[in-house]
């Protein structure tokens, strides 16, 4: 993209899934093209930098400024209904389109459902207009109020639509409305996304599409372990990958050491995993994304263990109404479920100082750092000289058994495999591989 950038010179807008790649291309694109993220380019045309309160999750506390606005359900408690209406208010605020619709809500019974998203249009119709007051609001908040009442502006000629296979609903109606001529890059087997209302709209378009199946990054040797991982998905590829002929990327066993230093990346599935990976660690990290999201999640789950309710302020550990019923999902082999317990159970009272001086070591900036680590959803569009793929990835055989034996897990399976083939395929060099991954892939 860059090249055809340096091409065709004419004023272009690069929209980047996120803010670190975006920061990648500005370094390589010419100066014709404007490298942001969809939120960046709401953010300047609204002006968000005047307001204060920007969060980065709607939580309970914050339902508490529209108490008004708030009431009770027959046959759901204060606590149900208010985690249904951010539920059904995350879902409305990242699909496309202006009308709040019932599948946004995930009630069965019809009443409760009709009552919810009742509230839940009041709360939308207070927190988008937020001109008129200082709430805190989200990314996804200003988002939706750009797609609802703006376009894109600005002396462009065309879109450069990037990680197509992953793009926020809300983004693909920004950039039907801007009416601009738009060139859209993705893989759909890079769709990682999905759980959070993200679609692959690489068919969504109607173009002319030129499949490229080459790619620069790295070796034959990945390329061919890509191929392998992706012959585990109910669609392969119909173009096998090929490597940069000119370029040697090593796949080596990971034995739990490697050398550090520029350019070395650690993946994991989860935050949990990541954790554990760091827990011992006595140099300077940096976490893709912020350390925030791993001590919100660990943090809670550790107020979870000692019975503090009002702590507990992770999504994925606010699931659970109790230890008692985290240990169950766990021995359901619920996997998140299983680590948290795992951790909290292993380092025990220890677990806030841990989370304190990781909190130390972390490195705001990167370039500053002589490790990098990160979940595989956040290294997504990332490259590094070497790459390691922790243990906490599903084996490809493993899910394709999950899949014969129940085919409502097709989606996620495929998405599991995605996310390996998408870890795998960040390193230009070295690819280090856990044990499992590396004896049955290579």
């Amino acid at each position: 993209m860059a090249e055809y950038g340096r091409r065709w010179p004419a004023r272009g807008l690069y929209v980047a899934f996120n803010k670190s790649i975006a920061d990648e291309a500005r370094r390589k694109f010419p100066q014709s093209i404007d490298t942001r993220t969809g939120h960046s380019v709401a953010f300047r045309a609204l002006k968000i930098h005047e307001r204060g309160q920007l969060i980065s999750t709607f939580r309970f506390e914050h339902l508490r400024a529209y108490d008004e606005l708030i009431s009770g359900v027959p046959g759901m408690t204060d606590g149900q209904v208010r985690a249904s209406i951010l539920r059904t208010l995350n879902n409305f605020l990242i699909d496309g389109g202006t009308s709040l619709k019932a599948a946004h809500c995930a009630l069965d019974d019809t009443s409760q459902r009709n009552a919810v998203r009742r509230m839940t249009l009041a709360v939308a119709n207070k927190l988008l207009r937020f001109r008129k007051h200082d709430l805190p609001i989200t990314h996804d908040t200003y988002l939706k109020a750009f797609e609802l009442w703006h376009r894109i502006e600005g002396d462009l000629q065309y879109l450069l639509l990037d990680e197509a296979q992953d793009l926020n609903p809300v983004m693909i109606s920004i950039a039907a409305k801007s009416n601009l001529p738009t060139i859209v890059v993705g893989d759909s087997h890079q769709s990682i996304y999905r759980f959070r209302g993200a679609v692959d709209a690489m068919d969504q378009f109607a173009v002319d599409a030129m499949p490229l199946s080459q790619s620069w990054r790295f070796g034959a040797d990945v390329a061919k372990l890509a191929n392998r991982i992706l012959l585990h998905h109910s669609a392969p590829p119909r173009h096998p990958l090929t490597g940069n002929p000119a370029r040697f990327t090593e796949i080596l066993k990971y034995g739990g050491h490697v050398r550090t230093g520029p350019g070395t990346a650690v993946l994991a599935r989860t935050n949990a995993r990541l954790f554990e990976s760091l827990a011992n660690i006595q140099k300077p990290f940096h976490l893709i994304g912020g350390i925030e999201d791993l001590q919100r999640q660990l943090s809670s789950a550790y107020a979870l263990r000692h019975h503090r309710l009002n702590l507990v302020i992770d999504e994925t550990v606010s699931r659970f109404t109790s230890w008692p019923a985290l240990d169950n999902a766990a021995e359901r082999g619920d996997p998140d479920a299983r680590k948290l317990r795992e951790i909290v159970e292993r380092y025990g009272v220890q677990l806030p100082a841990i989370l304190d001086r990781l909190g130390r070591l972390h490195c705001s900036r990167e370039a500053d750092a002589p490790l990098i680590v990160s979940t595989a959803h956040k290294a997504k569009g990332r490259e590094f000289a070497t790459v390691v793929v922790l243990d906490d990835f599903d084996l490809p055989s493993e899910l394709v058994k999950r899949r014969r034996k129940d085919a409502s897990q097709l989606h996620e399976t495929n998405q599991l495999i995605n996310l390996l083939y998408v870890a795998c395929t960040r390193a230009t060099d070295r690819l280090y591989l856990a044990e499992g991954l590396f004896n049955e892939l290579c």
